[in-house]
C-alpha cells in the first residue's frame, strides 16, 4: 500500500462549483469515493471489446456504436 512518501508531486486546486440538489451547495463525502469507479470501468470496457469510451455517461448504445465503428469486437486482455 502506498504511503505518503510514494506520492509524486501534485498541485490542488478548489474549484467552487455549487451541487444543485445538495443543502446550500454541498455534496456528500462519500460521492468522492466513487471518482475511481468510472475509469475503471471504461479501462475493463477496453480490455473486454478493445474499445475506448471517454464521455460519460457510459452507455451500451455507445459501446455497440464504438464497437461496430472498428468493425468488431477486439479484446485486449490477455489470459
Amino acid at each position: 500500500m502506498p504511503g505518503p512518501g510514494d506520492i509524486c508531486p501534485h498541485d490542488i486546486a478548489v474549484l467552487e462549483r455549487p451541487a444543485p440538489d445538495g443543502p446550500f451547495g454541498a455534496k456528500g463525502p462519500g460521492e468522492m469515493c466513487a471518482n475511481p469507479v468510472l475509469p475503471a470501468v471504461a479501462n475493463a470496457i477496453f480490455n473486454a471489446v478493445g474499445v475506448r469510451i471517454d464521455d460519460l455517461p457510459i452507455t451500451p448504445e455507445k459501446v455497440l456504436r464504438a464497437i461496430k465503428s472498428q468493425g468488431g469486437a477486439r479484446p485486449q486482455a490477455r489470459r
